[in-house]
């Protein structure tokens, strides 16, 4: 008994994705210096360093693609890196401008979301011609020999951390998408059960849905990094990305279509009460739906049927049948609460109708050792620019330059660092700012810390220096140390500003040899290179086109409602529209929370979060409008065209204006109504009801016609709920560029 203790206890411990991570770090890293030392290369460091970026890429991919691709950008970089050196080291001028255009390439490709599958090969040309030229310039002579090394050292490291990373417990993103995903629908599961159990029976529900929309909003946040993770690592998953994006779309859709059911009238009793055996069915077989699309399947199964589409269908004969015996549609029946009731019955046929898109796309999603199955065309698989990697390949490629540039003119102090440490800086933590970095907000604060964490980390490696000449000891200060590392970044999805001074203090670490006797200016010239490049990176970066959380914010927030725009038309919405609609408020939720200026309170992070739980509801309703509108009969339609145009004019006069208070930086303003348009299409309803103009239609008719008319309240109750939170946003206290 004692025995299995033990055991289940080690299987716990190293099932943990920390633990496993850190070991996989520290291996790949520890492969890599053996490798280059065995192979004497000039210097082992460069292969350390490639392995802990590298790592970086979590997942596994199509190992041989991979490989190949690696192997090209490195090689492609040396000999870039070579001729720039061997034809334009006389001529600084050429030389520095076409190493701007090659980084800056490279920088944007590595960067570039979606469009880029192959992101570490163009860091690697990036990387490599960088790497070539610093040793280069300084000897243009040797620089062939400087390129064979550069690109031989980061060949090891690159294929020492691909080699850890598809053989040591493996991460597949595809497989680690359904995990996350059937914990997402879980709580999707509760809230629908809850919800459904108060619309019907009217049970307490305190305090349990706040826990679980944080829940929920956590999960669906880390869905959104793993399809940016997965889609830049892994081939197959990329190929499928229409399917993901879909998936994510509906899972947010029906967790919105839930909670609006917390909108009931009291008046709404009267309704339930005649249906009430056929919401509880329809309620049973929304419940076994879900346990299905949670359930584990092996791969390529075919997911058991359920009762679902007969349950709504017996709901909506009912629904028929009181409408033929004249209850919704009396004189004395409020036509308000009729219109409530009816966006109620729409909240649910949209649960019914995305759990059933779910099914449709969870048998669409590749799985492991399976046959690819059918995939949605993917809207984004087309090159777009991208305005932030745009600037970041600037950025990036100005460092980089001046730093050669500071080579040749004032000879600094660690000038195998310094270039190195600039291009890092600028490059690769801008990909962390969507998933918890702050970017370049307080950046000058950042670097003042860091500098004294380097020069306490030069005098340690000074005193301690001695005492590394044994290679055990060395070795193993080396583990524990990126063990150490591994372990606190494991579930960081991107490298964070001290992440990279961790990785270029190891790289010191690693390249000072301490089997001879290590001069202390060479402690000091190393720490100092790192210092200078990250000073060139942090200034560039804060002045220069600064990436700061709140203009993130800002952005995702008026793209949201421009995309909001494109429902104006009579046409059905795009995927493309659907998709981004649905992952923005995801985006913009995750950067509220980083946002560390004094004006931005804990009850404005509050406000905000509220106001993007309210987008979320609107891009939800606003597509199930569409939707409905889109099937409605063009005799319908005919009824309430002029009173639907006027709510759309409405509609489309607040998103502007809320664009336009975030565009400005200020929501104090009275924002336009949608009341009078909403007011008109409430009276032609009753004049329709009241002249019985539907009474000689099928069944199906007013209840289509309901459903839409629902619709437009539900987005005007949603739209004046915004604008009343907007008004209590401060945004201009720190809405600028603030806090250095």
């Amino acid at each position: 008994m004692p025995a299995q203790t033990e055991s289940a206890n080690l299987f716990s411990l190293f099932s943990d994705l920390r633990v496993r991570y850190g070991i996989k770090l520290s291996l790949g890293s520890l492969l890599s210096l053996y490798v280059a030392l065995v192979l004497r290369l000039e210097h082992p460091n460069w292969a350390v360093l490639t392995t802990l970026v590298m790592m970086n890429s979590h997942f596994v991919g199509s190992t041989a693609l991979k490989a190949i691709l690696r192997c090209v950008g490195t090689i492609g970089g040396a000999l870039l890196g070579i001729w720039l050196v061997g034809t334009y080291a006389s001529s600084p001028v050429f030389f520095l401008l076409l190493l701007f255009i090659i980084i800056g390439i490279a920088v944007y490709k590595f960067g570039q979301y979606p469009a880029s599958q192959a992101p570490y090969a163009y860091y690697l040309v990036g990387l490599t011609t960088l790497s070539v030229s610093t040793y280069g310039i300084q000897d243009p002579s040797d620089v062939w020999k400087i390129g064979l090394n550069r690109a031989l050292e980061i060949l090891v490291g690159s294929f020492s951390s691909l080699l850890v990373t598809s053989i040591i417990w493996p991460r597949y993103a595809r497989e680690e998408f359904f995990e996350l995903s059937s914990k997402a629908l879980e709580t999707a599961a509760e809230v629908v059960s809850l919800e459904t159990a108060y619309y019907i029976q009217l049970r307490n529900r305190e305090g349990q849905l706040e826990e679980l929309q944080k829940r929920f909003e956590q999960q669906v946040s880390t869905l959104r990094n793993l399809l940016q993770a997965g889609s830049r690592e892994s081939t197959r998953f990329y190929g499928r990305l229409g399917n993901y994006n879909a998936f994510v779309v509906s899972l947010t859709n029906l967790f919105q279509a839930a909670l609006h059911l917390e909108t009931k009238r009291q008046e709404e009793s009267q309704y339930i009460a005649r249906i009430q055996n056929e919401l509880a069915a329809a309620a049973t077989a929304v419940a076994q739906e879900f346990e299905i699309l949670m359930r584990a399947y092996p791969p390529g199964a075919q997911l058991p049927e359920t009762t679902i589409d007969e349950a709504f269908d017996t709901l909506l004969e009912k629904l028929n049948s009181l409408r033929a015996a004249g209850l919704f549609f009396e004189s004395e029946s409020s036509i308000e609460t009729t219109i409530e009731f009816f966006s109620h019955v729409a909240a649910l046929r949209t649960i019914q109708y995305e759990l059933l898109e779910m099914r449709h796309i969870k048998q669409g999603l590749p799985r492991l050792r399976a046959v690819e199955p059918e995939h949605k065309a993917a809207w984004n698989l087309f090159p777009t620019i991208d305005w932030l990697w745009m600037k970041t390949a600037f950025k990036s490629a100005l460092a980089a330059s001046l730093s050669i540039l500071f080579l040749r003119w004032i000879n600094p102090p660690g000038p195998g660092a310094l270039p190195l440490a600039a291009l890092l800086f600028s490059a690769l933590q801008r990909s962390f700012i969507r998933a918890g970095g702050t970017g370049d907000l307080r950046a000058f604060q950042r670097f003042f810390f860091a500098c004294l964490i380097m020069y306490v980390f030069a005098a340690l490696l000074i005193l301690i220096t001695p005492f590394l000449a044994d290679y055990l000891v060395m070795n193993l200060v080396l583990l524990i140390g990126l063990f150490t590392f591994g372990f606190v970044t494991a579930r960081t999805p991107g490298l964070s500003f001290w992440g990279l001074v961790t990785i270029l203090s190891t790289s010191v670490f690693v390249g000072l040899n301490p089997q001879v006797p290590v001069d202390s200016s060479t402690i000091i010239d190393s720490v100092l290179g790192i210092i200078v490049g990250m000073a060139v990176a942090t200034v560039i970066g804060r002045v220069i086109f600064p990436l700061l959380p709140q203009r993130l914010l800002r952005d995702d927030l008026v793209e949201f409602f421009g995309q909001l725009k494109e429902f104006s038309n009579q046409k059905l919405p795009e995927k493309k529209v659907q998709t981004r609609l649905a992952l923005l408020p995801i985006e913009a939720l995750q950067v509220t929370k980083i946002i560390p200026l004094l004006g931005f309170t804990g009850e404005q992070q509050r406000q905000f979060e509220l106001l993007i739980r309210a987008l979320s509801s609107l891009a939800m309703q606003r597509t199930a409008l569409a939707r409905r509108r889109f099937a409605l009969p063009a005799k319908l339609d005919a009824l309430v065209h002029s009173e639907l145009e006027q709510v759309e004019i409405e509609f489309g006069q607040m998103t502007d204006a809320f664009a336009d208070c975030f565009r400005k930086g200020d929501c104090r303003r009275e924002f336009p109504t949608v009341r009078g348009a909403l007011e008109g299409l409430l009276q032609r309803a009753e004049q329709i009801r009241r002249e019985r103009i539907l009474a000689s239609e099928s069944l199906d008719a007013p209840i289509q016609l309901l459903e839409v008319i629902s619709r437009c309240h539900g987005i005007g109750d949603t739209l004046e709920e915004c604008a009343s939170l907007m008004k209590s946003l401060s945004i201009h206290r720190y809405w600028g560029d603030y806090a250095l």
